[in-house]
């Protein structure tokens, strides 16, 4: 996927070495799962990872352990000796701003934030507009709108393969927000635009901030009912999509992917059946992060579309808005 670029290599920071910045696959040598911004830099050719940020010296010393480059305790201290062009966004979510608007203040190429965007779609919009002011790629890691399985869920859905669309079903856990809000951003990147939400269970909130709603959200007139499980119990994240010629099956986070196709039933005349054989569709959600990478390097290289941008990411955030103004305003 990456043993060829056209010789531009971009110099890139990470600015936060917690899970995403580093701690998912640290103790892995192998490319058999790239799942933090750190390792999908060292491997992908287009980029050279050239330093890091965190104010916490255990993280910053475990990364320079590793990766042999710098890590400082703030960005002022970061560009004082290095001039980055990509910077990544990998702090908690309601540090997104203010980290962007640092960012801003220096000359950069791009930037890649991790999801959400922001904590509310007004912080989110006031981001792309000021990235699109300033001309400068602002990647939302929405990383399954990279990944090459998903990609193919799209291109049938689009092209009605299995025919129309007429229902859906999604599991997710651990917070409308911090999990929810990837398969939300996933059904749009499938089916389009949500005319409708609703919330059908208030639910609770996982560790008392982030709402587990269950919702129907209408993508025109086909309903997806978006149902919360329990991370305590187990980690869940599913989507079956039920075709009038079919059903996809978006399992075990993305991991696994299934299509089971209609045909005539053999034991009764004029009934329609899913067939027993399933087909699997290749997935590499693993290495997620290098697909993102590689979106990312087309696109600074070539000018290719990016799946996910700040613009799609905060549409995704006030779909949520939406369902949280519901829950906590009685707003419709």
């Amino acid at each position: 996927m990456t043993g060829k670029t056209t010789g531009r290599q971009y110099n890139a920071v990470i600015i936060g070495l917690g899970k995403m910045g580093q701690g998912f696959d640290y103790d892995r040598s192998d490319d058999a799962v790239i799942a933090t911004h750190a390792s999908a830099y060292i491997r992908h050719p287009g980029f050279e990872l050239v330093a890091a940020v965190d104010h916490d010296p255990l993280k910053r010393k475990r990364f320079e352990v590793k990766f042999h480059r710098p890590a400082y305790p703030d960005l002022t201290s970061l560009m004082a000796l290095h001039s980055p062009e990509v910077f990544s966004i990998a702090t908690p979510v309601e540090s997104h701003l203010p980290v962007f608007l640092d960012i801003m203040q220096h000359a950069a190429t791009a930037i890649i934030c991790e999801k959400p965007i922001a904590v509310t779609a007004q912080d989110g919009h006031r981001m792309w507009s000021l990235a699109e002011d300033r001309q400068c790629p602002l990647v939302v890691n929405y990383m399954r709108r990279f990944e090459p399985g998903s990609m193919e869920v799209r291109r049938m859905v689009r092209t009605k393969e299995l025919g129309n669309v007429f229902k859906g079903s999604a599991w997710y856990s651990k917070g409308l927000l911090n999990n929810g809000s990837h398969f939300i951003d996933l059904l749009r990147f499938w089916l389009g635009d949500v005319t409708g939400v609703e919330v059908m269970n208030e639910g609770r909130r996982w560790e008392d901030i982030d709402p587990e709603p269950d919702l129907c959200l209408y993508f025109h007139e086909t309903p997806v009912y978006m149902l919360a499980g329990r991370e305590e119990s187990f980690s869940i994240g599913k989507i079956d999509l039920f075709c009038s010629g079919g059903i996809i099956s978006y399992a075990d986070f993305g991991n696994l992917i299934e299509i089971r196709r209609t045909c005539p039933s053999p034991l009764f005349e004029g009934y329609t059946i899913l067939r027993p054989d399933r087909e699997i569709v290749n997935t590499d959600l693993k290495r997620y992060q290098l697909h993102v990478l590689e979106s990312l390097y087309k696109h600074l290289t070539t000018g290719a579309e990016l799946n996910s941008d700040g613009r799609s990411a905060t549409e995704t955030l006030e779909v949520i808005d939406r369902a949280r103004g519901q829950l906590y305003k009685g707003v419709q």
